[in-house]
């Protein structure tokens, strides 16, 4: 049974916490399970967004009842019949608080599912991983997509990976490329020197060597690291006087383009990665 120190552990809050404490932490809960089934927070072991919000109401139905006894109004039976009202009030505004949370959550899934299927269709999987932070990267692939006509659609994304963080954001930052590198599947990578010599010699990008469509690339863009376990290979093709990359106005240095192994469309990567060694 639900009692009001129960109540405020099942907010992350103790018993000493204010009104505002209490609706701030709400509000924080709100916005952090969005995404996320009573499934998923029962196997994280965190409580459900419907236990939060009964705790929410427990303490709201609590606070009120508390106010109406300072009161020491005349009617004890008209201060029972508002601390009802109040209380249900209370349950009423939380339960219609969670059935906006479930459509608001079926409506992310089906947005995230479309997006999904988006990606899935789009020609190519480009990330532009680099030592530098893209406001707009928006201008490269308009260019690409002017450059291969036949093309529709590209998903491109943009990953900053600072070669020596600064900050905590800069650590933040480079945490997540590192994640990005290790789960994410682009097809194509575009990545300042520092980032492809660290992320290359682990074999992650394809052997360019045996790609009939590059053997005509000259010897002055081709980019080679010694791979761990295979030795020298060619893996990369210098890009930066590549219009797609001109548009983003980066600072100066090379930029290597390099295929994914696991690339989910190699040809179109291969198409690409030549595009973009063109002038």
């Amino acid at each position: 049974m639900l009692d009001m120190k129960k109540a405020y552990s099942t907010l992350g809050l103790d018993e000493n916490a204010t009104e505002e404490d209490v609706e701030n932490r709400y509000a924080l809960l709100l916005r952090k399970k969005r995404n996320r089934t009573d499934e998923e927070d029962r196997a994280a072991g965190e409580p459900t967004m419907s236990e939060i919000t009964e705790a929410y109401n427990f303490i709201k139905g609590a606070a009120i009842e508390e106010e109406i006894k300072q009161k020491e109004p005349k009617s004890k039976t008209a201060a029972r019949i508002g601390y009802i009202y109040e209380y249900y009030r209370w349950h009423i505004i939380g339960s219609i608080l969670a059935l906006v949370l479930i459509i608001y959550t079926a409506s992310s899934v089906i947005d995230s599912r479309n997006e999904e299927k988006r990606i899935a269709r789009a020609d190519l999987k480009v990330t532009l991983f680099m030592d530098y932070q893209i406001q707009n990267p928006q201008p490269f692939e308009v260019k690409m997509l002017e450059g291969i006509k036949e093309w529709k659609d590209i998903h491109l994304v943009e990953q900053f990976a600072p070669m020596d963080p600064k900050d905590e954001y800069g650590m933040a930052m480079l945490q997540k490329a590192m994640i990005s590198m290790a789960a994410d599947k682009a097809d194509l990578y575009i990545m300042d020197q520092g980032n492809f010599e660290k992320y290359g010699k682990q074999g992650a990008f394809l052997n360019l060597e045996n790609q009939p469509a590059l053997s005509a690339t000259a010897k002055e863009k081709r980019r080679t690291l010694d791979i761990e376990k295979e030795g020298t290979q060619w893996v990369g093709i210098e890009v930066s006087n590549s219009p797609a990359l001109k548009s983003l106005n980066l600072p100066a240095g090379d930029r290597i383009a390099v295929i994914r192994i696991n690339a989910a469309k190699p040809d179109n990567a291969l198409k690409a990665i030549q595009w973009l060694s063109q002038p």
